[in-house]
């Protein structure tokens, strides 16, 4: 069967993404320090993971949502920095929206952005992730079709919801015309395997495969590896 659709996750498939995180964790702190200055009496970078922990264990609805639980999370900070109702509000958007700019300044593993145009012709790409990453701000939105995450689907990964969705948005029925790339053994393989598509396990990372989970039809550990295997499957 032609394969139609490719799938991929973003985070730790397309890019390494701890040290972006830990990154814009750290310019997220500066930036609160130099804007509530009380917040550095009040928080050092252990107590906020503390509060944000906290957070999330108070509002399990937003547990997937992770611009709304940064929002949150920002606007308790600020609360207890004795800030009302509004400026908290105000300044939580402001912190997340520096935060948001810098978790966004990725660096691609090799070989990703030729992959991405060498796909266009052939096949309609779209990504699925877990993550809060803006493929526009980026500036890859026009390589991908569509883009799904845990903000405009109901389920994040491993749940079907956005596999689903991605199916539908591409107008095909059949899993097996399908390709996701994903570095999760369970969000992105296992996830996937249950609809039928064809897997392929990006283990950039040199991880080890979790023996419990059935194994992807393949795995890579270079991008550039993907476009032989598309050939094999067609």
């Amino acid at each position: 069967m032609t394969i139609k659709l490719i799938t991929f996750d973003l985070d730790n498939t397309l890019w390494h993404t701890d040290p972006v995180i830990i990154r814009a964790e750290r310019i997220l702190w500066a930036w609160i320090q130099t804007h509530c200055p009380v917040a550095s009496k009040r928080f050092n970078p252990q107590s906020l993971q503390a509060l944000k922990v906290k957070v999330a264990r108070d509002k399990p609805e937003l547990r997937h949502k992770l611009s709304q639980l940064r929002l949150e999370f920002l606007y308790q900070v600020f609360i207890a920095c004795d800030l009302s109702n509004l400026q908290a509000r105000r300044l939580a958007e402001q912190a997340f929206s520096e935060f948001l700019q810098a978790r966004n300044q990725i660096t691609l593993f090799p070989g990703a952005l030729d992959l991405l145009h060498a796909l266009q012709t052939d096949y309609q790409v779209i990504a699925l992730s877990n993550g809060n990453s803006d493929l526009k701000t980026i500036g890859l939105d026009h390589l991908f079709n569509a883009h799904f995450h845990a903000e405009n689907v109901a389920q994040p990964k491993p749940h079907a919801d956005m596999f689903r969705a991605a199916l539908e948005f591409s107008g095909i029925r059949a899993g097996a015309s399908c390709v996701h790339i994903g570095d999760h053994p369970e969000q992105d393989v296992y996830a996937a395997q249950q609809l039928g598509f064809h897997t392929v396990w990006a283990n950039m990372l040199d991880n080890q495969w979790p023996t419990p989970l059935p194994l992807a039809d393949y795995e890579i550990t270079r991008l550039n590896q993907l476009l032989p295997i598309l050939k094999q499957l067609n």
